[in-house]
């Protein structure tokens, strides 16, 4: 069967080779019963090429969490998937004993390899169902909730405006477009037909003034913020960070000098993946950022 290279096509391929391109990083090896991805472009490979739709040890129902600890809910970014994003990070989080889970959201038509494009206020409710879904498989009151890019818009919207907080213990939201990003500010008619989670994403869209009147934060959650100083898609950088009473700030070039890290290539980092698992664990780290 011929392949038909649509607009739609090319327009998300795009968007997310860039992404691709700007994920130089030292690839994961992290060792342990699952197997990380060693960077975005394996676990690219590995979803279109070779039908891998989850991260290794993602989705393990079977999996019940200790007592000391809940379930983790991933939730991917634009132009994105489960198997993109968290190549790396679900297995080194199923390492440590965690129950991981994810679900791929936001496909502007069924069998797209982009996901992430639909409206974030549809897609938050689609977290909010899939965390309802874990709890009961799973037994537990609360999750834990990790979300990138978009992802972490979504966790904070998610929490605030569809009453999340109350099935979440902690939220750790890795270069999170929470106040938006000035990229969804340049005008393309064609992208922003296709991706409305891209216009969402602009500084001023009505989304982003529902959910920032008032704190964006909620009581009983503690969240954490991990941004990189070299990231060119969420800008400026600064804005990713959440100014608020409890929020834990951190630049991770404040954990580890020089290192140079993207935006997506946070997630394939294994120095930045193992200060992540130690803020989904709940340990604190302190920084002169925070």
């Amino acid at each position: 069967m011929a392949i038909q290279f649509t607009r739609r096509w090319i327009l998300a391929a795009s968007a997310l080779l860039t992404l691709a391109a700007c994920s130089t990083t030292n690839p994961a090896s992290l060792s342990g019963q699952y197997q990380a991805k060693a960077n975005w472009t394996s676990s690219f490979l590995s979803q279109v090429l070779g039908g891998q739709t989850m991260p290794d040890g993602v989705n393990n129902w079977a999996c019940r969490p200790a007592e000391n600890q809940n379930p983790v809910v991933l939730i991917h970014g634009t132009f994105s998937s489960s198997m993109y994003s968290f190549g790396a990070l679900g297995p080194a989080l199923a390492n440590q004993n965690l129950c991981v889970y994810s679900i791929d959201y936001g496909a502007a038509e069924s069998g797209d390899w982009f996901k992430g494009v639909g409206p974030v206020d549809e897609s938050a409710q689609r977290i909010a169902d899939f965390v309802k879904f874990v709890k009961t498989t799973t037994g537990r009151n609360k999750v834990t909730l990790v979300g990138h890019s978009q992802g972490g818009l979504i966790g904070f919207y998610y929490l605030k405006m569809l009453q999340g907080a109350a099935h979440v213990d902690r939220f750790v939201a890795l270069a999170p477009s929470v106040n938006g990003t000035s990229i969804a500010k340049t005008p393309n008619r064609d992208l922003v037909e296709y991706c409305l989670a891209c216009a969402d994403q602009h500084p001023r869209s009505a989304l982003l003034r529902e959910l920032k009147t008032g704190a964006i934060t909620m009581p009983g959650v503690q969240y954490s913020v991990l941004v990189t100083k070299n990231d060119k898609v969420v800008v400026p950088v600064e804005n990713q960070f959440v100014k608020e009473p409890g929020v834990q700030n951190i630049y991770i070039q404040d954990l580890l000098p020089g290192k140079r890290v993207s935006h997506s290539g946070m997630l394939y980092d294994t120095e930045t993946l193992d200060l992540i698992v130690k803020l989904v664990q709940g340990q604190s780290i302190r920084t002169a950022s925070n």
